[in-house]
C-alpha cells in the first residue's frame, strides 16, 4: 500500500548507515567490527574481501559522479548493503565494469539520482537497491542479470523507461511497484515468473509487449499467463463493464490497480483468489459482482474504490484481508456470510456510510479497526451511529467489546434454524398428507355410506320380518290354547252330567 511503503521507507532510512550525513569519525566507529582497518580515500570507505578485492561499504562524499575500479592495486568488485543510502545529493553515477554485485538497499532513498550506469558484468542486484529513487527516469539492466529482486525499483516515481535483457527469468515481489510513469513495458523472452505486485499501481501503463515471452500473453488489455488462468496486469485504458474471463482462477496482486475507468466488475465462479491491491484505486467501480467459488480477498484488494455502494461476500469466502475495502467511502451495505473465518485489520476502515454490520458466528478472527472506525487527523477513531449485530460469545462480540462499539447480541445459530426448519417441513408434510387422505375419504364416503345404509335397511327389514313372524306365531299359539281350554271345559261338563245321571240313578 502506498502509505505503508512510504512509512516503511522512512523507518528504514532512519535506522541504516548514512555516511553522507554523518561525520567521518562516526562512520569509522560503525566499521569497528570489520576485519582490519577499512580504507578511506576521502570519498568512500572500502572493506577488503577474502579474495583480495574491495567492497565499498560507505560513501562519505557529498557529491560524487563516478565510482573507481581500483584502489591500492586491488579491484573494487562490490557495492555493499546500504552503501549509498540516503545520499540525496547524488544526481548521476557511473559504476565500473569491475563491480559484480550491488547489495541490499545500496542506493535506497537517493531521491536526487536521475541517471545511473550499471556495470556490464553485474551479476546480482540486491533487494530495495533503488527503492524510492524518485528522480530516476531510465534504467538498463545488463544481460548478466537473471533476476530483479523484491522491491528493487519500488516507488521510483519518475521511472519511464525500463530495459530488461532476455536473460531475466523473474520479477520479484513489488520489484517495480508504484512506478506511475511507466506507460509501456517489454517482457524478457526468458521470463517465467512475475511476483506479487511487481507491476502494481502503474497509473500510466497502456501497453505490455509479451511477444517474446512464451509464458505470457497480452490480450484484451490484460497480461495473462499463457493458459489464461492468471491475470497479472491490465491496461489503465480498460473501461466500462469488465467481465473476467471464465478461464481465470486468480487475479494477481495489483492486476487492475489504478484502472479508474472501470464501472462494473463481473467474476466467474472459476475465480478463487483476488490478490493484494488487485483492484485498488479503481475509483469508477459502482457495481461489484462476486461469485460463489471465491475463497479469499487479498489485502487492499478494493482499497480506495470510492464509488462502490454495496457488496455481497460469497459464502465460499473464508478470508477478507487487511484494508480490503478501506476507504470505500460510498459503501452503505455489506453482507458477511456464514462460513467467513477472518476479517483483517482495517478491512472496512473509513467506510463512513456503513452504519450497521452483522458478523456471522463462523468468524474466528477480527483485526484491529476492521469495522466501525474512520481516520481523523491521522488518528483512528470510532464512527458515529455505527453498530454491530453479533452472536453471544463469538469473536464478533469480543471485537465489539474490546473496540467499545455499540452492538446487539443474538443467541440464534444456524443449527437451531436448520432444526426448526426441518421440523416445520415435517409438520407441513404431515398436514399435506392428512389433507390428501381427507380428500380421498370424501370421494369414497358416499359409496360407503350408501352401502352401509343398504345393509342397515336390509337388516331392519330382516328384523321386522322376524318380529312379524314371531307375532304371528305367538297369535296362533294363543288361539290354540283357547281352543284347548274350551274343549277341556266341554269335557268337564260332560263328565259332570254323567256323574249327575249316575247319582240320580243311585237315588232311584
Amino acid at each position: 500500500m502506498k502509505t505503508d511503503l512510504r512509512k516503511l521507507a522512512a523507518i528504514l532510512a532512519s535506522g541504516v548507515i548514512s555516511a553522507c550525513c554523518a561525520p567521518l569519525g562516526a562512520a569509522a566507529d560503525n566499521l569497528a567490527g570489520a576485519t582490519g582497518e577499512p580504507l578511506n580515500d576521502g570519498s568512500f570507505y572500502y572493506e577488503l574481501n577474502d579474495d583480495d578485492t574491495y567492497t565499498i561499504i560507505s560513501c562519505t562524499a557529498t557529491i560524487v559522479t563516478e565510482v573507481p575500479s581500483m584502489r591500492n592495486g586491488k579491484s573494487i568488485t562490490a557495492i555493499g548493503d546500504e552503501a549509498f543510502t540516503n545520499c540525496t545529493a547524488i544526481t548521476e553515477l557511473k559504476l565500473p565494469d569491475t563491480i559484480k554485485t550491488i547489495g541490499s538497499h545500496a542506493f535506497y532513498g537517493c531521491t536526487g539520482l536521475e541517471k545511473i550506469t550499471l556495470p556490464r558484468k553485474l551479476e546480482s542486484l540486491g533487494d530495495n537497491a533503488f527503492f524510492s529513487c524518485s528522480s530516476l527516469t531510465e534504467i538498463t539492466i545488463p544481460d548478466t542479470v537473471t533476476k530483479i529482486e523484491d522491491m528493487t525499483f519500488a516507488l521510483c516515481d519518475s521511472l519511464q523507461q525500463v530495459n530488461l535483457p532476455d536473460t531475466v527469468t523473474e520479477l520479484g515481489e513489488y520489484s517495480f511497484y508504484q512506478c506511475p510513469a511507466i506507460s509501456s513495458f517489454r517482457l524478457p523472452a526468458s521470463l517465467t515468473k512475475i511476483g506479487d505486485n511487481a507491476m502494481g499501481s502503474w497509473f500510466s501503463i497502456k501497453d505490455i509487449d509479451a511477444s517474446a515471452a512464451s509464458a505470457f500473453v497480452f490480450e484484451d488489455g490484460m497480461l495473462m499467463s499463457k493458459d489464461k488462468k492468471e491475470i497479472y496486469r491490465a491496461s489503465v485504458e480498460t473501461a466500462g463493464e469488465v467481465t473476467i474471463p471464465d478461464s481465470v482462477s486468480a487475479v494477481k496482486s495489483g492486476a487492475f490497480s489504478t484502472c479508474s475507468e472501470i464501472t462494473a466488475l463481473h467474476f466467474p465462479a472459476t475465480v478463487t483468489t483476488i490478490g493484494d491491491e488487485a483492484f485498488s484505486y479503481c475509483s469508477g467501480i459502482t457495481r461489484l459482482d462476486l461469485s460463489e467459488g471465491l475463497h479469499s480477498i487479498g489485502s487492499g484488494a478494493f482499497m480506495f474504490d470510492q464509488a462502490v455502494t454495496s457488496v455481497d461476500i460469497p459464502t465460499t469466502v473464508q478470508t477478507i484481508g487487511s484494508n480490503a475495502f478501506a476507504y470505500c467511502m460510498g459503501m452503505e451495505r455489506v453482507i458477511l456470510p456464514e462460513g467467513l473465518e477472518e476479517i483483517g485489520e482495517s478491512a472496512f476502515l473509513v467506510c463512513e456510510k456503513l452504519q450497521q454490520v452483522s458478523i456471522p458466528k463462523s468468524v474466528k478472527t477480527i483485526g484491529e479497526n476492521a469495522l466501525g472506525f474512520t481516520v481523523n487527523n491521522s488518528q483512528r477513531e470510532k464512527m458515529q451511529n455505527f453498530s454491530l449485530s453479533v452472536f453471544a460469545g463469538s469473536a464478533g462480540e469480543k471485537y465489539a467489546k474490546s473496540s467499545e462499539l455499540e452492538y446487539t447480541v443474538t443467541d440464534r445459530n444456524i443449527t437451531k434454524f436448520a432444526f426448526i426448519a426441518a421440523m416445520i417441513a415435517v409438520v407441513i408434510l404431515v398436514i399435506v398428507f392428512a389433507l390428501v387422505l381427507m380428500k380421498r375419504s370424501r370421494k369414497t364416503a358416499p359409496a360407503a355410506a350408501r352401502k352401509a345404509e343398504k345393509a342397515a335397511k336390509k337388516k331392519a327389514e330382516e328384523i321386522a320380518e322376524e318380529k312379524k313372524y314371531k307375532k304371528i306365531m305367538d297369535e296362533d299359539s294363543d288361539e290354540d290354547e283357547d281352543d284347548d281350554a274350551e274343549i277341556n271345559e266341554e269335557d268337564d261338563d260332560d263328565d259332570g252330567d254323567e256323574d249327575d245321571d249316575d247319582d240320580e240313578e243311585d237315588d232311584d
